[in-house]
């Protein structure tokens, strides 16, 4: 109805629009627009697309955060060894086992035998193959080698300095008793 009374006003008055459809008061009166349907349309239209890009552009910003975020979080038990053993989980590879092994769920504990008051126990480690004709020692130093002990005599195995009674559950360094682990009986 504003529409047909403003073009009214337009075909009558002519002389007080210009040549835009903006209607020029008298009298230094305010300006007036009559409203049109076309613009409101492109006016809406203009908002909605608008909204519309920026959603896209959020949410593809979204995605490229959420990749970033996968790919610096480092997966659960975090670096690998050379061997592809979880660092992180307390996985090391064992030469007699051939595969990445837990020290602590597979081996025998062995404990040191001299240990000051206050000091931290740290311990060995003895890991036995299947048929049992080698040991695998896991002694706690900063090297990460391994010492693989032979099967001398009954359920004894050496190498070098090294002597581990599994009968006993001792492990013996020049001849003297260094850790001791629990015998099972």
């Amino acid at each position: 109805m504003a529409i047909f009374t403003a073009r009214l006003i337009f075909f009558k008055q002519r002389d007080r629009f210009d040549k835009y459809g903006i209607f020029i008061a008298l009298q230094n009166k305010t300006y007036k627009k009559p409203i049109k349907m076309k613009k409101i349309a492109f006016l809406a239209l203009g908002v909605i697309l608008f909204a519309g890009c920026n959603n896209a552009q959020q949410s593809k910003s979204a995605e490229k955060t959420d990749s970033l975020a996968k790919e610096e979080t480092p997966s659960i038990g975090g670096d690998k060894d050379e061997h592809g053993c979880l660092v992180g989980a307390g996985q090391t590879w064992s030469e007699v086992k051939q595969g990445c092994i837990q020290v602590f769920n597979v081996g025998t504990r062995l404990n040191p035998v001299d240990v000051k008051e206050g000091d931290a126990i740290i311990s060995a480690f003895v890991v036995a193959n299947d048929d049992k004709s080698k040991m695998e020692l896991f002694l706690p130093d900063d090297n990460k080698t391994t010492i693989i002990l032979d099967k001398t005599e009954n359920n004894t195995y050496q190498k070098d300095t090294y002597k581990y009674d599994a009968d006993k559950s001792d492990l013996y360094v020049n001849g003297a008793v260094k850790y001791k682990g629990e015998v099972k009986k």
